[in-house]
């Protein structure tokens, strides 16, 4: 793990390696958590971790995704989409705002949505694995065996 970034920087990069499940803090000045959809952390984590000395450690528990899992769920993947590219437009952060776009539409090409996926992938294209993505897309069972062989998403 770089221990040289903070959590402040690894947030702002959208670092998709960082997944708080546990924060231990005093309780106070603790911002209160998103309002806009009531279920979202990124913002909140943001604005607890800002004027706090934080540490981060090796992860303790591997998280599997399943279908049941909250952040499958397509519409709050949009909710999340929409309030991160929002916090990123403040600091002009393109960089991150590919990476958003990109983790969203991978989100949609394993779920089976190819046309969605499409969609998101046309916006930020240009990897060698988004245009191979997108070519199996067209094939529905090859896209089933590409996420079967390979960490699409998650």
């Amino acid at each position: 793990m770089d221990t040289n970034l903070s959590i402040q920087d690894r947030l702002k990069e959208y670092d998709n390696s960082i997944y708080l499940s546990s924060i231990l803090m005093i309780n106070h000045n603790v911002p209160l958590f998103e309002e806009t959809y009531g279920k979202h952390e990124y913002d909140w984590l943001l604005r607890v971790t800002k004027d706090r000395k934080c540490t981060m450690i090796d992860p303790c528990v591997i998280r599997h995704l399943t279908g049941n899992n909250l952040s499958m769920d397509p519409e709050y993947r949009l909710e999340d989409l929409n309030l991160i590219i929002n916090i990123f437009k403040e600091d002009k952060n393109w960089e991150a705002i590919h990476k958003a776009y990109q983790t969203t539409a991978k989100f949609f090409y394993k779920i089976g949505d190819y046309r969605t996926f499409r969609s998101y992938i046309l916006m930020f294209p240009g990897t060698w694995k988004s245009i191979a993505y997108y070519l199996t897309s067209f094939i529905p069972s090859l896209a089933r065996w590409v996420v079967k062989k390979f960490n699409v998403f998650g």
